[in-house]
């Protein structure tokens, strides 16, 4: 590939980004009776002077450009910030997660999936579109964090259901409860994040439900994965428009 002129890759640098282009499949060239003349198949706009091929695409300079530099890989500094919004998509995915469990009664293991793409479309967003490993293993994490800790809620509810009913056993039969030794806050929250890591593999022994809920979480977790990926386009040119005959 020929030199191609730089493009600074900055947040208010507007155009594609390679995890915004599909090149897989082939979209037809207008002909060369077209008086518009052909086009770039990232922006649509028409090419004047010069061209590059995108995967044997063809695209204008400036696409080409904004294409080369979403490849590169993004800078340190950027990960806290992809961190930043990564981890508020996550809160609100475990929330979500929570609120549809405790509402419906029901585990609907689907919501794994929107939960993976939120994090990893913040997660991307956070680092102005440029994906790589890293942020890719922290969108894993963030997703699989999220979708774990929605239990704990749940078991939340749960124990306090169950405690008022008993308060309300006691009540009818009231008796002399034993003095329990108080429990630290610490220990508590530890191994409730603990049991909460756990939990999807501690249900394994529920049958085939379990199975295809560990199945969905694994795809929510793939879905986070490929969406921080850094795609690998081939640029080639630049090439002269040929002048209509």
């Amino acid at each position: 590939m020929n030199q191609m002129p730089s493009a600074a890759s900055s947040p208010g640098n507007e155009g594609p980004v390679p995890g915004d282009l599909q090149f897989e499949r082939a979209e037809p060239l207008p002909g060369p009776d077209a008086a518009s003349g052909p086009q770039c198949v990232a922006c649509k706009q028409a090419i004047a002077k010069t061209y590059f091929h995108a995967q044997g695409m063809m695209v204008c300079e400036s696409c080409a450009q904004r294409i080369q530099s979403g490849q590169q890989a993004p800078p340190a500094l950027s990960l806290a910030r992809a961190a930043l919004y990564g981890g508020g998509a996550a809160l609100a995915g475990s929330a979500l997660y929570a609120a549809v469990s405790i509402t419906t009664g029901l585990e609907i293991g689907l919501i794994a999936i929107v939960v993976g793409v939120m994090v990893g479309k913040s997660v991307r967003y956070g680092s102005h579109g440029l994906g790589g490993r890293s942020r890719q293993i922290l969108a894993v994490l963030l997703t699989y964090f999220a979708i774990t800790t929605s239990y704990i809620p749940v078991f939340l509810y749960e124990q306090i259901k169950n405690q008022n009913r008993g308060q309300q056993a006691e009540t009818a039969a009231p008796k002399i409860a034993e003095r329990q030794a108080p429990v630290s806050l610490g220990k508590v929250v530890a191994i409730l994040l603990l049991l909460a890591a756990a939990a999807p593999f501690l249900s394994l022994g529920s049958g085939v439900g379990a199975l295809i809920s560990l199945f969905i979480i694994f795809i929510g977790l793939q879905r986070a994965w490929h969406l921080t990926g850094r795609s690998e386009i081939l640029i080639m040119g630049p090439y002269e428009v040929e002048p209509a005959q």
